[in-house]
């Protein structure tokens, strides 16, 4: 895709169903931070999982 310098399908259509249904604050923001909850977390462990690298997180400022 970068050689083609075309956009990653699936992440063009989610960010057009965002816009498009305008979800609810009270349905849309716990998805979000529960997504982003997951993607440090995840982070953490992969950079657990691995020994003699860098651990996560380098700093927080």
């Amino acid at each position: 895709m970068t050689v083609a310098r075309t956009p990653h399908s699936p992440a063009c259509a989610t960010a057009v169903v965002i816009v498009l249904n305008t979800p609810r604050p009270a349905t849309f923001v716990p998805l979000l931070v529960g997504s982003a909850g997951l993607l440090v977390l995840a982070g953490w462990a992969a950079s657990y999982a691995r020994p003699r690298t860098p651990r996560y997180p380098a700093y927080w400022w």
